[in-house]
């Protein structure tokens, strides 16, 4: 009789200390995360941009606590911080640039590393996916009252810091990203003023765009080397049909099969060419006598002396003859050839430098 009562009185006092042992099991650990219930739940918080080569990272933070009630979190049950711990609210969300002109530029398949920061000690996040819709809420359990909270966003070795309590930004080496704006990405003609291939006794339906320049620090998956920056521009040319006549009622048209550009900027061949792929990029265009080049040009030019240029533009086709009429003697074959430059900066360099840079050109072309 005594041995069962000394048993019942060890299984007695044991009972609730195994159940606190339990506890502390079920509680988080630092590092944890804890998915909120509503994708956008801490959208009143504290928000801060980040710019990355992939797009645009929306954050939001509250003020860290010690619990989460039930009706914040996605399993409906709370949760609270382990002792010496709080959870860091976060809200997240990853848009692509609100214009797509860029995106074959800035396109890589490296993601960014993310890491909180947090008294002295640092936690990874998994990032947001690119093609996510909506938000992504969660808590991240962290040592410490939380005062301290910093999100260090690393994106291919270049480092960007938010800080979580006051929304300030530190950009580093990829401010450039943030001076990236729709306004510099408007289309604009280069046919409109310049001849081309037009003369007194030929024609050309001849079309030519130009997006941009823009600066960029980031460019066909790499950071600019250290004192320069990438200038990037999208050129596009059509030949829709070129015409030519005796100026007595005889005349020929010619469809193109084949055509060649080669741009310049201030004399200098571009660091590469990468093609838009789509259509504009087809000679012919499918179902289309249109002769396209369509071409995003990547230049490496001095940080401290950005704005490059003039662009030039040496455009030649190769001809196939379509039909002639009134006896006009037409070449089956022929090639044609065209070049135009232009200013691309408001402000141009000075025209000494201007007419010293044609000068070496027009030599190089003769």
């Amino acid at each position: 009789m005594r041995a069962r009562a000394v048993v019942g009185l060890v299984l007695l006092v044991l009972t609730p200390l195994l159940a606190a042992c339990g506890d502390d099991q079920d509680l988080p650990k630092a590092g944890d995360i804890i998915r909120a219930r509503l994708d956008n739940q801490f959208k009143k918080a504290r928000e801060s941009e980040v710019q990355l080569p992939t797009g645009r990272l929306i954050i939001r933070s509250g003020q860290p606590v010690e619990s989460a009630s039930a009706d914040q979190t996605r399993t409906r049950e709370v949760v609270d911080a382990p002792s010496g711990a709080v959870l860091v609210p976060i809200s997240w969300q990853y848009d692509p640039w609100a214009s797509d002109k860029l995106d074959r530029i800035f396109a890589t398949e490296d993601s960014p590393i993310v890491e909180l920061d947090s008294g002295g000690n640092s936690y990874r996040l998994t990032p947001p996916q690119p093609e996510a819709e909506g938000a992504e809420s969660f808590f991240v359990v962290v040592t410490g009252d939380g005062t301290e909270r910093t999100l260090k966003i690393t994106f291919d070795g270049v480092a960007q810091t938010v800080d979580l309590r006051t929304g300030s930004r530190e950009e580093g080496d990829a401010a450039g990203l943030y001076d990236i704006t729709d306004e510099k990405l408007k289309q604009r003609s280069c046919s409109d003023d310049e001849k081309w291939f037009d003369t007194t006794t030929q024609l050309a339906e001849f079309e030519c765009n130009l997006t941009g320049p823009v600066l960029t620090p980031y460019a066909s998956g790499e950071w600019a080397p250290e004192g320069e920056l990438w200038l990037v521009m999208t050129a596009a040319t059509q030949l829709r049909v070129f015409g030519e006549t005796n100026l007595f009622g005889g005349g020929a048209r010619y469809g193109a099969t084949s055509t060649k550009v080669v741009p310049k900027l201030a004399g200098e061949d571009p660091d590469q060419e990468l093609s838009t792929d789509d259509d504009a990029d087809k000679c012919p265009m499918p179902a289309q006598t249109t002769c396209g080049w369509s071409k995003s040009l990547i230049f490496s030019v001095p940080a401290d002396d950005p704005e490059q240029g003039p662009l030039k533009l040496k455009v030649s086709y190769k001809l196939l003859l379509g039909t002639s009429w009134n006896g006009y003697d037409a070449d089956k074959h022929k090639r044609i050839v065209a070049k135009e430059k232009f200013k691309i900066w408001k402000k141009p360099a000075k025209k000494d430098k201007l007419d010293r840079q044609d000068e070496q050109e027009d030599q190089d072309d003769a």
